[in-house]
């Protein structure tokens, strides 16, 4: 039966037991234990996303699972759980038509689903839903009902992190309550919250943001990774321990500022996110090289620390995910933009649109910045087709285009 109602009333998460079941990634761990390479290491945490997260269940460690950036990493860690963005999933699994209409749900999302309804989370003790976009709202819905419906399945208990992004001041009181909410939830999950464990939290979440800032200094303005590379390095930031974390890109950093700086043509991706790096190679096969992309899973992924000069913890990392975290429902439009201008406007030699056939958000940004570009004469394409499987006709388009560039037209 398709849920194609609205339950706004169902705001606290459903009071069910996750079967427990220990599963471990022995393979990967042991794999892992013999690079000494960070940048492989941490290409192959990217590459492998739930594995420090089914390795910390198998020990004993509350798992968060958390479906996007705008949920704070650092009341997660200072619980004493392990937090890990969901990034796996099959959304073709063979159940999902039983419960969701077909081209509603992005790929990401419906992956989520499919690894809930599926079992394959349930080593998570909480799945942490963000209210940042309607089909993560609708995500979490959806699940709340499959769960009501169908309480054999293993599917994890189910959490809504209802806090908006738009620019007002009702906005910004109800999202600190809903933060404050969601420390009491985590405590009351762990049993546990010392009084300092907030600030290291934040300490180690802020000095893994800075090294996600040294290597995003690698590719402006003179290139030394590629984008396919640096989107592996960064997006591994939200599968492994962030100090952990700071260690390995540190290392990598390092490396990579020996490196000549690469030769082409530097672009610009924005639009979908993407949680892949088809996109990026398949642009970079055609000697560009993708220097930024306006999304959470790369350059903006980090932004600034959080500030914790007031002594309120809760309130400065509220501020920050509310402030300084991108989101699809940011709002107003010159804020929502100001990224995109700025970056764009910084030695970029063309921008990419990504605007696959499920998305049904971005594309409302497309004309007017469009329009932003023409009037600056920065060259710029559109891909409308799903990166993961880039058809010949698509990669012939995006030659043309960074030959384009190239020839100065």
């Amino acid at each position: 039966m398709h849920i194609t109602y609205y339950m706004r009333c169902l705001i606290a998460e459903p009071w069910f037991k996750m079967q427990t079941l220990h599963m471990t990634n022995s393979d990967f761990t042991a794999k892992l234990g013999n690079v000494s390479d960070p940048i492989e290491r941490l290409t192959r945490h990217y590459e492998n996303p739930a594995a420090d997260a089914l390795a910390a269940a198998s020990n004993g460690v509350p798992v968060v699972g958390i479906t996007s950036n705008t949920v704070p990493w650092e009341l997660i860690r200072a619980a004493g759980a392990f937090p890990c963005v969901i990034n796996s999933g099959n959304a073709n699994h063979p159940d999902i038509p039983n419960f969701m209409e077909e081209g509603v749900f992005e790929e990401r999302i419906r992956a989520i689903f499919g690894a809930a309804i599926s079992g394959e989370l349930q080593h998570l003790s909480l799945l942490l839903i963000s209210r940042a976009s309607e089909q993560e709202y609708k995500l979490y819905l959806y699940l709340r009902e499959v769960a009501r419906q169908n309480p054999n399945l293993r599917i994890p208990p189910v959490y809504l992190y209802d806090m908006l992004h738009t620019r007002t001041s009702e906005s910004y009181s109800y999202g600190l309550e809903r933060t404050r909410c969601l420390k009491e939830r985590l405590e009351k999950l762990t049993g546990k919250f010392a009084d300092n464990a907030l600030q290291q939290a934040i300490e180690e979440s802020n000095a893994a943001r800075g090294s996600i800032r040294k290597l995003l200094s690698l590719r402006q303005p003179q290139p030394k990774v590629s984008g396919t590379e640096a989107l592996a390095l960064i997006g591994s930031s939200f599968f492994v321990n962030r100090d952990e974390y700071r260690r390995l890109a540190e290392q990598a950093a390092k490396l990579i500022e020996q490196r000549n700086p690469l030769t082409g043509k530097k672009v610009l991706v924005t639009g979908a996110s993407l949680n892949h790096r088809n996109l990026h190679q398949a642009v970079e096969k055609h000697r560009a090289v993708v220097v930024a992309e306006d999304d959470w899973w790369g350059s903006q992924s980090a932004g600034e620390d959080v500030d914790t000069g007031s002594g309120d913890f809760v309130k400065a990392i509220f501020e920050k995910y509310y402030l300084d975290t991108p989101s699809p429902r940011l709002f107003p439009f010159e804020i929502a933009d100001a990224w995109f201008q700025k970056t764009s406007a910084d030695e970029i030699d063309g921008v990419v649109f990504y605007l696959p056939p499920e998305d049904c958000v971005t594309g409302w940004d497309y004309p007017r910045r469009r329009r932003y570009l023409d009037e600056r004469g920065i060259p710029h394409l559109i891909v409308r087709e799903d990166a993961r499987s880039i058809s010949e006709e698509c990669h012939g388009r995006i030659e043309a285009f960074v030959q384009s560039i190239e020839a100065g037209r």
